[in-house]
């Protein structure tokens, strides 16, 4: 963009904004979120010094631009989340392509009920990995293709019991096992029925 003061143009000034930018100290001015660089402005100042502006003029002008920019984005930023915030059609919501992609369940035999649920193309080569930064070893409790679909589907169902990352804490259920196989064959039987499946 250019910035026109007088008949003096410049040109080329990249102007910033963003929520995240500047500093607490000025939160509250009418510019604020705003950033332009550093040379732009030097060359604004010399401008001033010259006489060719008044620091008034110079001012009323950045400022009456960046409100400008922050309306236009806080309004952009507003029909951003208004559009996320719509529900998808239901093609697109039912539209979930499975892959090969296995769904795992590992945990150790020391603390069999905290369970990691993770998706791996290949299992065995994903517990070596898992097995080097883990001081007991993991065992393979259970298993299923369906992807990531499937694994996010999982995580959501046992997000009360996760502890951390992809951990969950099945202490006090008689067979954790089990909860995370019916709940699978749920969501699998689900999406088979409706076509949407390509295993």
């Amino acid at each position: 963009m250019h910035l026109d003061f007088g008949s003096h143009r410049i040109e080329n000034v990249a102007l910033h904004w963003g929520r995240g930018l500047g500093g607490d100290a000025r939160r509250d001015a009418p510019s604020s979120g705003t950033d332009i660089e550093v040379p732009a402005v030097v060359e604004l100042l010399d401008q001033i010094t010259a006489g060719a502006i008044t620091a008034e003029q110079a001012r009323d002008k950045l400022n009456r631009l960046t409100i400008a920019v922050k309306e236009r984005m806080d309004r952009e930023y507003g029909e951003m989340i208004e559009l996320m915030e719509q529900p998808s059609p239901r093609s697109v919501r039912e539209e979930i392509h499975f892959n090969n992609r296995w769904v795992y369940a590992v945990s150790t035999d020391a603390l069999p009920d905290s369970i990691k649920i993770g998706v791996a193309k290949d299992i065995a080569q994903r517990i070596k990995s898992l097995q080097s930064g883990s001081a007991t070893t993991l065992e393979l409790r259970w298993s299923a293709r369906g992807g990531f679909p499937l694994e996010r589907y999982l995580h959501e169902q046992f997000d009360a019991r996760r502890t951390h990352g992809e951990w969950f804490d099945f202490q006090g259920r008689p067979g954790p096992v089990q909860e995370i196989n019916e709940a699978a064959h749920v969501f699998l039987q689900r999406y088979a029925e409706r076509g949407s499946t390509t295993l």
